[in-house]
């Protein structure tokens, strides 16, 4: 079976790492040929359909697809509209949303009785799915049950698996950054990247001065934050590259990070190697299937080191917590793989 796997080529690592932990979930015996196609040509041009019919299934994997005004969004539409013509299903494989956050961690879902575009969309995705909607945060799963659509499982994020063969072999003394992982790729927050940036450099502060035997050093996945962040932090204080295998190197030097971006989180969990993610939005939900907490605009600086302090306490037990998630989520999976058609 060939697959045509809707994704980002080159635009941010985190979408890499998510492709990654797919290919090391789906079983192999199932697929053939993989083609990705870049959601973001799909608006410009039609060679997406050439790849759709070279393949047997259509996967969206990991991605947020709904959000405010997500009916609007021309990719999703023009891959539903050749779904339905060609007549390919599509997997949605632990996709998840993106909702507005205000600054004290409330998540604010779309008023889906008041607009009824959002009960179509999600409609045109009922008909042509694979099995059930399979998603990754509980507030995805909220908005489809709020519109009555049932059939909805939730699973941990792919990305969880996605450094299968690159965990780090150093031993946590051994590892000598503490990352301050930032993006200016987040829009459904509340408070200004202003705000956020000054936030990550006063923790990036405080943990230098308390682990001076440590580096902390900043790390962006994508091209449009690392430009943005060499006009504020010398460039030789960041961590960025073209190419997101250079990220798995990267992370497993790192002992801990303060993290804005979920997919930064979750490929250092995927390590073994703790973090205290920064909510700005729904996305942040997906930690929470790691038995995470995680911190909001509003929380005091203070007691941000302390979160930060004890999580890098508890360093040797965190990578035996991950182990054993990982053992019971790759299950989860197979049960899964198990029940639908293809398996």
């Amino acid at each position: 079976m060939n697959l045509a796997v809707i994704t980002t080529i080159g635009a941010n690592a985190g979408d890499n790492f998510i492709y990654e932990g797919f290919k090391n979930l789906f079983p192999t015996e199932c697929y053939g040929s993989v083609f990705l196609v870049d959601k973001t040509s799909v608006p410009k041009d039609n060679s997406y359909r050439k790849l759709i019919d070279e393949s047997d299934l259509v996967v969206v994997s990991g991605s947020p697809i709904f959000y405010e005004d997500c009916y609007r969004m021309k990719w999703q539409n023009k891959i539903l509209e050749y779904s339905e013509k060609s007549g390919k299903g599509i997997l949605l494989f632990a996709v998840g949303s993106n909702f507005r956050c205000s600054a004290d961690g409330v998540v604010e879902l779309p008023d889906t009785a008041k607009d009824s575009n959002y009960e179509s969309f999600v409609s045109r995705y009922s008909r042509a799915i694979l099995g059930d909607f399979i998603v990754r945060d509980r507030y995805c799963s909220q908005f489809l049950r709020n519109m009555g659509f049932l059939n909805v499982r939730q699973f941990v994020c792919p990305s969880l698996f996605a450094a299968n063969g690159w965990d780090s072999k150093l031993s946590a003394c051994q590892r000598d950054l503490i990352f301050i992982v930032w993006g200016n790729t987040y829009w459904n927050c509340a408070v200004p990247s202003q705000t956020i940036l000054k936030l990550c450099e006063d923790v990036r502060r405080v943990l230098q001065a308390r682990f001076s035997d440590k580096k902390v050093i900043w790390v962006c996945h994508d091209f449009y934050s690392y430009k943005g962040l060499i006009k504020h932090v010398a460039r030789r204080d960041v961590l960025f590259s073209t190419n997101y295998v250079d990220f798995f190197k990267y992370y497993s030097r790192c002992y801990f990070a303060f993290s804005i971006k979920v997919h930064g989180s979750m490929l250092l969990a995927s390590m073994g190697i703790p973090s205290l993610l920064l909510q700005l939005d729904s996305r942040a939900a997906v930690v929470e299937a790691l038995d995470e907490d995680y911190a909001t605009p509003s929380t005091p600086l203070d007691q941000l080191i302390d979160m930060c302090v004890e999580k890098m306490r508890n360093v040797n037990k965190y990578k035996e917590k991950i182990s054993a998630l990982k053992s019971k989520y790759r299950e989860d999976y197979k049960e899964l793989f198990d029940s639908l058609e293809f398996a």
